[in-house]
């Protein structure tokens, strides 16, 4: 089988040490900070981000398995929920910066019984991509560029 990839792409610019705006296709989004954490709370934190991408791809993947299994959901509503310890990001010992562990609540509703369900939910957690960034190692690569190169 040939392997086919898609490539996404984010620029962003700082325009606060708390904040960037960053363009995605013709969409802008602005990340920042809320108050406490010293921003100015003019959108969501990055790791905010990460759980709505989450909750979102799932939903999609949901509607996708739905529709080829043939099961009747007309809304899925998702909730996500991360701990997360900010000592790691914050310069001081701590076991890491990133998610200690997200919890997500999946609430379908249409007319399916629970083997459908419980089928279905096993499929969209196999092929949803964010959950499978976040659930297996990514290899990341971060270059540093000056103005000069």
């Amino acid at each position: 089988m040939e392997e086919v990839t898609i490539q996404f792409y984010v620029e962003g610019k700082t325009e606060s040490p708390t904040k960037m705006v960053a363009k995605v296709r013709e969409f802008t989004i602005v990340v920042d900070e809320p108050p406490e954490l010293g921003g100015t709370n003019e959108g969501p934190n990055p790791v905010e981000y990460l759980l709505v991408a989450l909750a979102g791809c799932l939903a999609i993947t949901g509607y996708v398995v739905a529709k080829e299994k043939g099961i009747d959901i007309s809304s899925i509503k998702v909730k996500a929920a991360g701990i997360l310890d900010p000592r790691k990001f914050q310069g001081l010992d701590g076991e890491r910066a990133g998610y200690k562990e997200i919890k997500v609540e999946i609430l379908p509703e249409g007319n399916f019984t629970e083997s459908e369900l419980s089928e279905w939910i096993k499929e969209v957690e196999k092929r949803c991509p964010v959950s499978d960034n976040l659930k297996n190692p990514t290899p990341v690569e971060i270059k540093i560029k000056t103005k000069d190169q």
